[in-house]
């Protein structure tokens, strides 16, 4: 029997904890259904804004998908991170198989009401839109 050394030993990850199964939305999510969501969803609840290959899904070069619809997921999943950096949501990625993931936003703590939600988003987007070069 050989001897292994624990510090050269393959360290396995952390589990992720698990989620609830995602909400899909029966039309196709855009960047004001997303915020209506995150405005009126629950503290722990589940929504896929996702599932592919996100990188790749938004990439003019890549992806099979149309240019319109290339559009609206770069918005969506634009609007993801910035709820996220404003805390209103938690992102996740799940792996469905090799290059296949579901994209998960979990609806984080907070006090805000709905129109706050809206108003705190919109306003973010509109300072982004302030500093970006001409």
């Amino acid at each position: 029997m050989l001897a292994t050394n624990p510090a050269t030993r393959a360290k396995t990850p952390a589990p992720v904890p698990d989620v609830d199964v995602p909400e899909r939305l029966e039309t196709v999510l855009t960047e004001a259904r997303f915020t209506d969501w995150i405005a009126t969803a629950k503290p722990g609840e589940v929504l896929q804004y996702h599932e592919g290959l996100l990188l790749l899904d938004r990439s003019p070069t890549g992806s099979a998908l149309p240019a319109k619809e290339r559009a609206r997921l770069h918005a969506v999943a634009r609007r993801a991170w910035i709820a996220c950096e404003l805390g209103l949501v938690h992102l996740l990625s799940r792996k469905i198989a090799e290059g296949h993931y579901q994209y998960l936003a979990v609806r984080a703590r907070h006090s805000l009401t709905p129109a706050e939600v809206r108003a705190c988003i919109r306003q973010t987007l509109a300072l982004q839109a302030l500093s970006k070069p001409n």
